[in-house]
């Protein structure tokens, strides 16, 4: 089938205006099978095996999405899930964000925080922690943005945002009135992806919170498709709203900056942000996935202001010229030549899309070459993004799949409401254009039943070297896939402390060489959908035993190279100091 014809099928169900009918659905079904079957990508003969240990892990947590008969744009929003070690003894925790009863049925859920015990389980510490929330939840991310050596939570509702303290105890504080980031200033009650970062580089971070859909209590609940089948409305049957842009005053509160840093956008249908510098010019610059409408990429300016350049960059369109459902932002260098490379998901028969970077300020979509747009075009992808799930030192692609309109089934049984995650390894070195296999249906029992997947954070929560996956689903519980690791594969693992940087060297880059292989990473909270993996950068080395170099590039300007540097070692970089530290368990010291 030709690439016009197939850009015209994919049209009739795409996440727009004009595509709303899903009796289209009926008419391309044919086709869909057709391209699922061209060209079948050839799969290596073993694969890294995950195994979903959700409950083993003591994990009993369900989302509750809260519909009352036909789900509304909200209940299909969410959920999103974020990771950091919260108490400072060495191992990864997890928040959980919870729906709530909205209809008043006398049905009491919860948000949830999960501490890692260090031996394979996790128990729920909500109630003694203080951190459940307070009304529909959505989105979170981890910042420390008191400098105390303790991350803070920032959570994304429908309503008045939450930022809790943590008080170094194992309890939380909300403070979200006391620092002013309820994120209301604007009218908008509809908040997803967020982020800290430290854009004016002065040590304490920054806050982003994007805005979606105008939906209210007055509007517009449902929409029919097809042949009069109730569902929820589309994104753009609301209105958008801004997002907020907070400046760290440092005493605790924030300043919304908004319109004075040129980034107010009145018309925004924000999903998830990631902040990257994507020009190597040692300043974060923010990238914003809009559902419908182009995508958002405000540049640093370097004075407290940004320039959105999207459109100039190659990113706010694909490259056949169509707005995106987008719901992921994820940033990495998966070709390793120095610049962070661009994944953004889609909406079902639209394909995900990857852009390279070419080091001159263009993103170039690569899709079709990076060998995705086939495998991705009958699913609907929301959280996940770029890991190095093999450590064999070249960034791989793990999505989180699921539809947004339970009723699809009943017009088209090739379509699925909840559906597999994909898991992509990259080929490189052996394909000269970096092209991605899809490896799902051989990479264990953690890609063997459905869900409908949003959020998806990426994490070593067993601290064994190899990245683990947790998914959250909307209704069900989440999926917690444990990385079996590849056999012979060594691995590096970093924790950056800022001094003079903000203490989560948010915005830091880190690169290693090792060999011939050069590898980056950079230090960065939020991105995937509405969701935060673990700051700790974990590099593969493959066969390599140690790296050459290891050079740190820190916010405040700082560069710090370390040499011969042994793998198989969790390691802390501290600013300003030239010895490697080793990770361990034990309380962090305080600052």
């Amino acid at each position: 089938m030709s690439r016009d014809c197939r850009a015209a099928w994919s049209a009739v169900l795409r996440h727009t205006p004009e595509s709303r009918s899903i009796l289209g659905l009926v008419l391309v079904s044919v086709s869909v099978a057709m391209l699922s079957q061209a060209a079948p990508p050839d799969q290596p003969a073993a694969s890294v095996q995950f195994t979903n240990v959700t409950k083993s892990a003591g994990v009993t947590f369900v989302h509750y999405k809260g519909a009352n008969g036909t789900s509304v744009i909200l209940e299909e929003a969410g959920p999103g899930v974020c990771v950091a070690d919260f108490d400072g003894d060495g191992y990864q925790d997890i928040y959980f964000v919870n729906g709530r009863d909205r209809y008043k049925r006398g049905i009491t859920v919860r948000n949830a925080l999960y501490r890692n015990n260090g031996d394979g389980t996790f128990t729920d510490v909500t109630e003694k922690a203080g951190a459940p929330g307070n009304a529909y939840g959505l989105g979170c991310v981890w910042g420390d943005y008191d400098n105390d050596g303790f991350p803070d939570l920032y959570v994304t509702q429908y309503g008045k945002n939450l930022l809790y303290h943590n008080n170094g105890n194992g309890t939380f504080t909300d403070v979200t009135d006391k620092a002013g980031v309820g994120a209301t200033e604007f009218g908008s009650m509809f908040h997803t992806g967020a982020t800290f970062f430290d854009y004016d580089r002065d040590g304490k971070l920054d806050l982003y919170a994007g805005g979606y859909a105008n939906f209210t209590s007055t509007s517009q609940r449902t929409c029919t498709i097809g042949n009069g089948v109730a569902t929820s409305c589309r994104p753009q049957a609301y209105a958008g709203t801004p997002a907020v842009l907070y400046h760290n005053n440092v005493d605790g509160t924030f300043t919304n900056v908004t319109k004075a840093a040129k980034i107010y956008q009145p018309k925004g249908y924000n999903l998830s942000v990631g902040a990257a510098d994507y020009d190597n010019d040692g300043w974060p610059d923010l990238f914003v996935a809009n559902d419908g409408i182009e995508a958002y990429l405000y540049h640093n300016n370097h004075n407290g202001t940004f320039t959105e350049m999207a459109v100039t960059s190659g990113m706010a369109l694909t490259q056949s010229g169509t707005a995106m459902a987008a719901m992921c932002i994820s940033l990495g260098d998966y070709d390793n030549d120095g610049y962070l490379d661009l994944y953004i998901s889609d909406f079902q028969l639209s394909s995900d899309h990857v852009w390279h970077n070419d080091g001159k300020g263009f993103f170039e979509e690569v899709s079709d070459l990076a060998g995705i747009t086939v495998p991705t075009r009958n699913i609907l992808s929301f959280g996940g993004g770029f890991f190095d799930y093999d450590n064999d030192g070249w960034l791989d692609l793990f999505i989180a799949n699921g539809h947004v309109y339970e009723e699809v089934e009943r017009l088209n049984p090739e379509m699925r409401y909840k559906q597999i995650n994909s898991l992509f390894h990259n080929d490189a070195p052996h394909d000269v254009n970096v092209k991605f296999t899809e490896v799902t249906k051989i990479s264990g029992d953690g890609f063997s039943k459905p869900y409908a997947g949003r959020g998806a954070a990426f994490a070593d929560f067993d601290n064994d070297g190899n990245v683990d996956v947790i998914v959250a689903n909307v209704g069900d519980p989440p999926l917690l896939l444990r990385n079996g690791g590849a056999a012979g594969n060594h691995f590096l693992n970093f924790r950056l402390v800022g001094t003079k940087s903000n203490r989560d060297a948010m915005g830091a880059r880190i690169k290693l060489r090792a060999g011939e292989m050069s590898q980056i990473r950079e230090i960065a909270g939020g991105g995937s959908y509405l969701s935060q993996s673990d700051l700790r950068a974990n590099f593969g080395l493959g066969q390599r035993t140690k790296a050459d170099t290891v050079e740190v590039w820190w916010p405040s300007g700082a560069h710090q190279t370390f040499r011969d540097v042994d793998a198989d070692h969790f390691y802390v970089i501290e600013e300003g100091k030239d010895q490697l530290l080793m990770q361990r368990i034990g309380k962090i010291p305080a600052r």
